[in-house]
């Protein structure tokens, strides 16, 4: 399957017309915010809606494609299949912070061919197809090309990291790696999600990215981004990051700055060790 720029203007518009959706839900008021697997774990009517609008918007246009979507969370038994976050930056936007994102994938098996990232608040069309560079496209459609900064070491790097929904049930929640961070990078920040830190640092705005407990439809379309940014995406152990893969690391790929960003965790992670 040859994904073409035509294809890639297809999911645009449904991830901008999803956008929209999810949008006028908030407006509307009808949010109807419910939790999933504990209290801090949140959906919302508009994420249900959002989804079922992209499945039935994209099987209109590719019947044989799967979908792998968060709240359907049902595993795809096709070779291609999209993989949707409907909202990501759930929590942001049941209180109605703005910075949260419409997320979609297109996978052939482990492989991922087109990412799409609509910032809601901006809307920005952040995409990549794969061996073709990344993008953002902005609401007057003006677009340019993304590249990753150049920060070379921590000091120099602005960090962007998450925390899993089993913070405070369980030690090993990114609190000793957030410690670590914060005191050797030039700052860390906490933005809610974890697709817009991706498509952040294939912007170059950041220089790095570190978060477990992840899901593939948090990242999948960022980790795209990162690469054809020109960045690296790895797992803790520093081995090429796949799609079911819990942990990410994201940079720019400067190798002074991922080796730190992985020797960071390293260390980090010894004190959870220690305390056991």
């Amino acid at each position: 399957m040859i994904i073409t720029q035509q294809d890639a203007e297809v999911v645009i518009a449904v991830a901008l017309d999803a956008a929209g959706l999810v949008q006028r839900m908030r407006r509307s008021g009808g949010l109807e915010v419910k939790s999933k697997s504990n209290d801090i774990d949140l959906v919302t009517a508009a994420d249900v809606a959002c989804e079922h609008f992209i499945r039935e918007a994209l099987a209109a246009r590719f019947p044989a494609v799967g979908l792998l979507g968060e709240e359907s969370n049902r595993a795809p038994t096709e070779e291609y299949f999209w993989v949707v976050d409907p909202i990501d930056g759930t929590t942001n936007y049941a209180n109605n912070l703005p910075h949260c994102a419409v997320n979609i994938a297109l996978q052939h098996q482990e492989e991922t061919l087109l990412g799409v990232t609509v910032h809601l608040a901006m809307d920005w069309v952040y995409y990549a197809r794969r061996g073709a560079g990344a993008f953002v496209r902005q609401p007057n459609g003006s677009e340019e090309r993304l590249h990753v900064n150049q920060a070379d070491r921590l000091r120099r790097a602005l960090l962007t990291t998450g925390f899993p929904s089993t913070r405070g049930e369980v030690a090993d929640d990114n609190t000793a790696e957030f410690t670590y961070f914060v005191q050797h990078a030039s700052d860390v920040r906490v933005l809610g999600s974890a697709a817009l830190d991706l498509a952040f640092v294939a912007a170059g705005i950041s220089a790095g990215y570190w978060e477990f407990g992840i899901n593939p439809w948090d990242v999948a379309p960022g980790a795209l981004l990162v690469r054809e940014a020109g960045g690296l995406v790895t797992d803790y152990e520093g081995a090429p990051w796949t799609l079911y893969g819990r942990r990410l690391v994201a940079s720019n790929g400067q190798p002074g700055l991922h080796d730190a960003l992985l020797g960071g965790i390293r260390t980090a992670r010894q004190t959870l060790l220690a305390a056991d």
